[in-house]
């Protein structure tokens, strides 16, 4: 709540400080502004995930199946890896749609999703409700626990470090 504070002020200073200026200098601080404002509003956070104990393919035909409930244009899937896949959209408003699933352990597999550019909470979490009604089977915040997957066998160890997303959990 605090945060959400701090960025509403902040939000309010970029526009009252743009006020004197002029011409385009005073449209982007008061673009600025109105972004942190939609930053705060939609939590802060872009990107929304779940897990779902079931395999790759399934997941990716009912992430498939929930975009076309939401009436998400389907545009196409990237397997980036054997554990990875991109799935991507457009929504009736122009936002583009990305659901990233990755194989977390054997048929545990976390779904990503962001929709527009600062991500949209409502429409994310119904994406999660519906891909759940398509699985049959409810999503965790938490990583179920099974065997590592069997496509992946490079030791944890020797595995690249990835950068932390900036991603909560479906709540």
């Amino acid at each position: 709540m605090l945060i959400q504070r701090r960025f509403t002020y902040l939000a309010l200073a970029a526009a009252v400080s743009a006020l004197p200026l002029g011409g385009c200098v005073a449209l982007v601080a008061a673009g600025a502004g109105g972004g942190a404002v939609a930053y705060v509003q939609n939590g802060g956070v872009a990107n929304f995930y779940a897990y779902y104990p079931a395999s790759m393919n399934r997941v990716s035909a009912a992430s498939q199946a929930a975009f076309a409930d939401m009436g998400i244009r389907y545009n196409g899937e990237i397997r980036k890896s054997p554990s990875k896949y991109l799935l991507e959209g457009m929504t009736t408003e122009g936002d583009t749609v990305r659901v990233t699933l990755t194989s977390m352990a054997t048929d545990v597999i976390k779904a990503n999703i962001r929709i527009g550019t600062l991500g949209n909470k409502s429409m994310s979490l119904q994406f999660q409700k519906l891909l759940s009604q398509h699985l049959g089977l409810a999503a965790s915040a938490t990583a179920p626990t099974s065997l590592p997957p069997a496509q992946d066998n490079v030791p944890a160890e020797a595995a690249p470090q990835q950068p932390s997303q900036e991603t909560i959990p479906l709540q």
